[in-house]
């Protein structure tokens, strides 16, 4: 993906999670790791997708996977600190789309980061990517 400044359209979010940063996921400097903040992007799309009722894998054995992730920090997160990931879907494609996912401090409401998660639906038994099915489309659809 390209290195581009993430600006997102307010009211494409239509999912809000809570997660604090554990001790855990923090590195030298005490600051959250990137690696951490990656793997707290993947439980917040995880959680959102759940919310939508849409499961890793359905019956057609049709997945969505991520083939693309654009993450921009624009301050540094400690500790125990609670934040907000508020999650939503830019306008689909035949076979997929982008996430996006904005994360700021719980109670000072300054953006931490921003994230763009290209994903795309893929035919598990194919082994190949396949067009979106109508239920995924229309839960995932921001409007």
């Amino acid at each position: 993906m390209s290195n581009q400044e993430l600006d997102f359209d307010d009211s494409l979010f239509v999912f809000e999670t809570v997660m604090r940063v554990r001790h855990t996921e923090i590195d030298r400097s005490q600051h959250i790791s990137f690696e951490a903040l990656t793997a707290l992007l993947c439980e917040a799309r995880h959680r959102f997708l759940h919310a939508k009722g849409i499961q890793d894998i359905n019956a057609d054995h049709r997945g969505l996977i991520i083939d693309g992730i654009q993450l921009t920090t624009n301050s540094r997160v400690r500790a125990r600190e609670e934040l907000l990931f508020e999650v939503g879907v830019e306008p689909l494609y035949d076979n997929g789309g982008h996430m996006i996912i904005k994360i700021s401090r719980m109670y000072g409401g300054e953006v931490v980061a921003k994230a763009r998660i290209h994903f795309i639906s893929y035919d598990f038994r194919l082994n190949k990517p396949a067009a979106l099915d109508k239920d995924t489309k229309a839960a995932l659809y921001p409007h």
